[in-house]
């Protein structure tokens, strides 16, 4: 079965579409099958995966969560599943899931239906990447609920650790009440500007807070403007400039996270090459 992890922040603008966007394209590139969950209404790794009037797609992951909620069948994968270039199959979101709240206000069970319906595609993958909105509330209790591990992008400014408080509180309600085997993988520093005092600051402010036991990754993402090119182009900065500081810094953190004493490695018997 595949190993779920949410790309997860209360906070936007952190970079979090981007590091899901990205590391499902280095996944795949090495190899592995890879499923990209857009669990956001803004549905911005599905525009920036290159597909077209989103609004339009007649099948996304808001249709796929109704039918469940309403005990209804699933459509099958040939109507929500769209394959990019790179080999990860991406399930879209348009802004429909912002209602996604409203709809579930009656259902039975609420928090569950995400795992419900990634229990149905776990065996069909390597790794599932959901990228989720950044609110507290029902969708991030999804997404704890049926994941395996999150990563956090945190964005190396001097408010980064406002609210942090609040989202690992709602992790370790989770995991003691919902879900034994969630845990953080770790914080992703993002838009980082190594020669500020400012950046220095961050981590040492979120290492203090958080504690030695969160894992805070050694790879750090630069700032970089070529990252916002590569998007309008609909792609990752790692197909988009290689060479470039942001795409270099993607490949480390993506080797850093299979690498570094990953269970996740060893359960897909495969090492990740940068």
């Amino acid at each position: 079965m595949g190993k779920v992890w949410g790309i997860v922040n209360r906070k936007g603008g952190v970079g979090k579409t981007t590091t899901a966007t990205t590391l499902s394209y280095l996944l795949s590139k090495e190899g592995y099958r890879v499923a990209l969950i857009d669990f956001d209404g803004q549905r911005h790794s599905t525009v920036l995966s290159g597909v077209g009037s989103p609004e339009q797609l007649p099948v996304t992951i808001y249709d796929i969560l109704k039918a469940i909620a309403m005990e209804e069948t699933i459509p099958p994968k040939e109507e929500y599943i769209i394959a990019l270039e790179s080999g990860v199959e991406l399930i879209p979101a348009n802004n429909r899931l912002d209602n996604f709240e409203k709809m579930m206000a009656d259902a039975d069970f609420a928090e569950y239906k995400l795992k419900e319906f990634v229990d149905t595609i776990k065996n069909s993958y390597d790794y599932i990447l959901i990228d989720c909105m950044p609110k507290m509330g029902m969708p991030m209790i999804n997404v704890m609920i049926c994941c395996d591990g999150l990563i956090v992008p945190v964005q190396s400014e001097p408010l980064a650790v406002e609210g942090m408080g609040q989202f690992f509180g709602a992790f370790h309600k989770i995991k003691k009440s919902a879900n034994r085997d969630l845990e953080i993988i770790g914080i992703l520093i993002t838009m980082d500007s190594r020669r500020t005092r400012i950046s220095k600051k961050v981590k040492a402010r979120l290492q203090e807070t958080l504690g030695e036991k969160v894992r805070i990754f050694t790879s750090c993402i630069p700032r970089s403007t070529r990252v916002p090119d590569a998007e309008d182009e609909c792609m990752t900065i790692c197909e988009f400039e290689p060479d470039n500081p942001a795409a270099a810094a993607y490949q480390n953190f993506a080797k850093e996270l299979m690498e570094n004493g990953s269970e996740d490695a060893k359960d897909t018997g495969k090492e990740f090459i940068a």
